[in-house]
Order: C-alpha cells, then sequence, then structure tokens
C-alpha cells in the first residue's frame, strides 16, 4: 500500500466500495437541504397539475397522439430538469471530489456512476 490509501497508482477500495462511499455522501447532501426537496416536490406536483389540464386523455387516435407528445414532453423536461441540476451542483462538488481523490477514496469511474 503506497501513500494517500492507494495501491499500485490505484484506489485502495472495490468499485463497489467507492460507489457505496459516493452513495452514501450524496444521500446526506439530499437529507441536509430539506428545503430545496420540498422545492423539487412542489415543483414536480405543479407540473403534473399544468401536463393533467392541458392534456385530456381519452379512447380515441388524436388521445394516443396526445400521450405520445405528453410523455416526449415529460422526458424532455426530466432530461432538462437533471442536465441544470448537474450544471449547479458541479462546481461545488469539484473541490470535493478533487481532495477526495487525492487521498485515494475512489476513481473517477464510481463518481460519474
Amino acid at each position: 500500500v503506497g501513500r494517500a490509501g492507494r495501491v499500485a497508482g490505484r484506489a485502495a477500495a472495490s468499485g463497489a466500495t467507492q460507489f457505496g462511499l459516493l452513495l452514501r455522501r450524496a444521500w446526506r447532501e439530499v437529507a441536509r437541504s430539506r428545503g430545496a426537496l420540498a422545492i423539487k416536490v412542489v415543483q414536480q406536483l405543479m407540473i403534473a397539475v399544468i401536463y393533467g389540464g392541458i392534456y385530456s386523455l381519452g379512447d380515441s387516435q388524436s388521445s394516443i397522439q396526445d400521450r405520445f407528445g405528453l410523455l416526449s414532453l415529460i422526458a424532455i423536461g426530466a432530461g432538462n430538469l437533471a442536465i441544470a441540476s448537474t450544471i449547479r451542483a458541479f462546481p461545488k462538488e469539484k473541490s470535493i471530489v478533487n481532495a477526495e481523490r487525492a487521498k485515494g477514496m475512489y476513481s473517477v469511474a464510481p463518481y460519474f456512476l
């Protein structure tokens, strides 16, 4: 075992252990920001109410086309929200990740999973 808990240039822990460490850290971060979590829940509920008001779904052919449009809109919106959250979190996480990687706590691959 070399300096900073590394074995021959690699992180000493297994990939599953590294992923578990990152998952626990992410979960603690979500649990700490209960206000932000509440805002996200309310935001999603409001989007559901708006989409439900726009699309009245039935059994007709146009309703099937509306379902496809609604699913497309939801998929695109979910992707945009995920990207926006990641972009906002990245600068804050960068210094933490660099410090933890310097200590040999994990490699890059588990962080991106």
